[in-house]
């Protein structure tokens, strides 16, 4: 049995399955050019100011999933999705309370412009206290605020 294991452990490292140790700035770069989303240049990004620090977040979001995951390609694509998610939710936000939106439910967000800043440092709160190096949480948390169906739950005819 511990002979077995031992050979699945050799298998998987040397299929390229196992965490990095420490990645490289260029090893993370050469992840993003490559992944499903791009280099970051392509992305429209929110005039937020939080949205300036995208590169660097993403950054930190890569090196995560080469450290701690095994199954890292599929962690970088949930990471861009997140960081471009909660982009376009303030974008959404910046746009409902200038009026600029004609969605309905984004309507209290007019009412209320407050609202999504709390929502903001709620989320802001939680990817800090995790050490602002998984990004995951942020599109979820930020797409809630607007009503957005992050997850792709509900079909859209």
């Amino acid at each position: 049995m511990r002979l077995v294991r031992l050979n699945v452990i050799v298998m998987l490292t040397l299929a390229g399955c196992s965490p990095v140790a420490d990645p490289s700035t260029g090893q993370i770069r050469t992840a993003q050019d490559g992944s499903d989303f791009g280099p970051i240049r392509n992305w429209k990004l929110s005039p937020a100011n939080w949205s300036k620090n995208t590169q660097a977040m993403r950054d930190r979001a890569y090196r995560f999933c080469m450290e701690r995951t095994a199954a890292t390609r599929a962690c970088f694509a949930e990471q861009d999705h997140s960081l471009i998610a909660a982009n376009h939710a303030e974008s959404n936000a910046r746009r409902a309370v200038a009026g600029d939106s004609g969605d309905p439910h984004l309507a209290e967000l007019r009412r209320h412009p407050e609202a999504f800043d709390d929502v903001r440092r709620h989320c802001f709160s939680i990817y800090d206290d995790a050490g602002s190096a998984d990004a995951r949480v942020l599109g979820p948390c930020l797409s809630a605020a607007t009503g957005s169906d992050y997850f792709g739950i509900i079909s859209v005819p």
